[in-house]
């Protein structure tokens, strides 16, 4: 198996010296290990399944996270090598996967592409530019995130992160004004609004940002609101 993560590497030294023991507890990990066809990834799992009540249940559980990680090692593999033959929707999944496991330059680089293909797909900008953001690059995530309002104006979720971009970004009024262009368009967009971002999360973000633009009506009338949805939110203190 190819590119195994370092976490990958000290569990497989790990599980070889107590394999060393002789303990059958571990042979079909070690069956699987071997040989990691998908066969082999599925009988073992349901070894260790039906374990997870028994006298070996820790250890059956470490053995279910070992042939995860390894599994899902082989596929992401498999994946990058074969990138050109995705589809545009496995591509995308693919770009969020890297994304989600904190790949922020592999993920951009897949986006990269989707951009170049559908460059009027709105999704791929947007998420190309959360990664930008996470990984500290605030001037092209900001970039990545007007480009997908541009295709979909009523990206709202694309608005929800620009904004937040913006505002760590040292652009308070540009800020509020891009937060409170994208509530005009909540419940609008054909994507669900809670599913890509909290709303209690916005509503904290747009009271931030009226404290810095000094908006005191708007700021009494959102704190009375807030602190009757969530008085123990770690925001206020």
């Amino acid at each position: 198996m190819k590119r195994l993560s370092i976490l990958s590497m000290i569990l497989l030294i790990t599980i070889n010296l107590l394999c060393e023991q002789t303990h059958s507890e571990y042979d079909q990990f070690m069956t699987y290990k071997e040989d990691p066809t998908s066969e082999n990834f599925i009988k073992a799992v349901e070894h260790y399944n039906s374990q997870l009540s028994g006298d070996i249940k820790y250890t059956a559980r470490l053995m279910l996270c070992y042939l995860h990680n390894m599994e899902f090692q082989k596929n992401m593999e498999v994946l990058k090598m074969d990138i050109d033959s995705l589809n545009a929707k496995t591509m995308f999944s693919y770009a969020n996967i890297l994304l989600e496991n904190e790949k922020y330059e592999e993920s951009i680089d897949v986006y990269n592409k989707l951009n170049e293909n559908y460059p009027n797909w709105s999704c791929p900008w947007r998420h190309k530019g959360e990664a930008y953001f996470k990984w500290g690059k605030l001037e092209d995530a900001e970039l990545s995130l007007i480009k997908a309002i541009e295709t979909r104006i009523e990206h709202y979720d694309a608005y929800v992160m620009l904004a937040d971009v913006q505002n760590n970004m040292g652009k308070s009024e540009q800020a509020l004004e891009t937060l409170e262009t994208g509530l005009s368009y909540k419940g609008k967009d054909i994507e669900d609004p809670d599913e890509e971002v909290s709303d209690l999360d916005v509503q904290f973000l747009y009271l931030n940002l009226l404290k810095k633009n000094n908006k005191t009506e708007k700021i009494k009338v959102l704190e009375k609101k807030l602190k009757e949805i969530a008085p123990e939110d770690d925001r206020w203190n």
